[in-house]
């Protein structure tokens, strides 16, 4: 958890060591205590909500005033008065019913310390009491060096304590995300560099980050831009456009932007599966009726020639990734065990069996799956795309049958989408069948 290193106090006019002194101070939001960042950590262990999270309850506690107290010991104690249970809610609920967790399975012998870890870093957990006005406390430790937080419902106080020294590494890391900012920046990559920036909290003895920031408001206003035009795609089940291809089959007013399904978002490879809106063209699997594997079919070499110079620019295809497509037995229907053949790279293919079941709930069963259903575009229909007189799409339009790349009960078979959104099979020189393109995409290239 990158943000929950980066948050750390440093305190204008505060010693070192010495007899308690308390210091009264303002800081930005994006820096005001540890205290969200141990709140986040513990949170993010349930793995869900966090996010949500996270702006409500910064928010709050920025609402609070504070007060840092320097120790004799060289450590230091920041103290929230007045967090009413309102806006501490959710963590205390939460931290409450994961301690007392612990403390069953601590009973029962099931449980060794009460503690789980959290991006490498251990949170422990203390239920203090069993009474409704209980006093939860949590704490980090980081390389040996402990950081306690405590909330009490009934003096409406929360601290965070944390040991001499803490300080001195939370610089030194300011410092290389700083560094590692500036790297991406000159590297072009503004976007990246920007959000490592704005992460590198702007407490006293370093405001780099800040200073920087404020010194180019230009980058602030090009990474939003950029986030903007990158959200939709990162939203699974949401429509993007990315390419063009004729559509409308009126080819005097040019090709029409190509609308995407987004199937699928890889968060650490930055990268999205997108699945064609409509079916773009018809189109045999293969020109012969023959024994075919993915491999060596037409409408592969198709995919990857004429359709992908034909809807997409030099810069897009540059944002096109080569996929590893697996053609193994695994990808293909289990009733009927045909080879598949090689696995192949592709920048364009089309879905297998198992994927579209695990994407779109494809089926041999379901003969009423809108999710999976398509309509061919009326280019699609004029080149001899078939269209249901029954069945539709959800969004009323007359219903097509589309290709899959596994093979069908025999090699002279492809799988297909029917319909009515479960699996079929046809002959592979059926010329009637629509063509949905897939594609992974790099966020991270220079077109967005």
């Amino acid at each position: 958890m990158p943000f929950l290193k980066t948050i750390k106090l440093s305190y204008e006019g505060c010693p070192n060591g010495g007899s308690k002194m308390i210091c009264k101070r303002t800081v930005p939001g994006l820096t005001r205590s540890l205290l969200i960042a141990l709140a986040i950590a513990v949170l993010a262990a349930t793995s869900a909500g966090a996010e949500g999270l996270l702006p409500s309850l910064g928010e709050a506690l920025n609402r609070y005033p504070d007060e840092e107290i320097s120790d004799a010991d060289g450590g230091s104690t920041e103290v929230f008065r007045g967090v009413t249970e309102t806006d501490f809610i959710i963590f205390s609920a939460y931290l409450s019913e994961k301690s007392a967790t612990l403390a069953e399975d601590q009973a029962a012998g099931t449980a060794s310390p009460a503690s789980i870890v959290v991006d490498g870093k251990t949170i422990t957990y203390d239920k203090q009491t069993l009474e409704a006005k209980a006093t939860y406390s949590a704490s980090i430790v980081v390389d040996g060096k402990t950081i306690a937080f405590t909330y009490d419902p009934q003096t409406l106080e929360a601290r965070a304590t944390y040991p001499m020294g803490t300080c001195d590494e939370w610089l030194d890391y300011a410092k290389t995300q700083f560094e590692s900012a500036i790297r991406l920046l000159e590297n072009g990559k503004k976007q990246e560099g920007v959000s490592v920036l704005i992460t590198i909290p702007n407490y006293s003895g370093y405001r780099q980050a800040a200073e920087y920031l404020e010194a180019h408001p230009e980058l602030v206003a090009a990474a939003a831009e950029r986030e903007a035009q990158l959200a939709p795609f990162r939203e699974v089940g949401g429509y993007v456009t990315f390419g063009s291809y004729e559509q409308d089959n009126n080819t005097a007013n040019g090709r029409e932007p190509v609308e995407w399904l987004v199937l699928d978002y890889d968060k650490a490879n930055q990268r999205v599966l997108l699945l064609s809106r409509h079916g773009l063209d018809a189109k045999p699997y293969n020109k012969e009726y023959v024994d075919i594997t993915w491999e060596n079919c037409t409408l592969r070499a198709w995919l990857n020639g004429e359709f992908m110079d034909s809807a997409f620019s030099g810069s897009e295809q540059g944002a096109i990734l080569t996929t590893s497509v697996d053609n193994s037995k695994s990808q293909g229907s289990g009733r009927w065990d045909t080879n598949g053949g090689n696995g192949t790279q592709d920048k364009i293919f089309l879905l297998s069996y198992a994927e579209a079941n695990k994407y779109l709930g494809v089926t041999r069963e379901d003969d009423n799956k809108m999710k999976s259903t398509v309509s061919p575009t009326a280019y699609a229909t004029k080149q001899g795309a078939y269209t249901s007189g029954r069945n539709q799409t959800a969004d009323g339009a007359a219903a097509g049958w589309w290709w899959l790349r596994s093979p069908g009960y025999n090699p002279s078979d492809a799988a297909r989408v029917g319909s009515g959104g479960s699996i079929s099979r046809n002959d592979v020189h059926d010329d009637g069948g629509c063509v949905r393109p897939a594609l992974w995409i790099n966020l991270e290239s220079v077109i967005f």
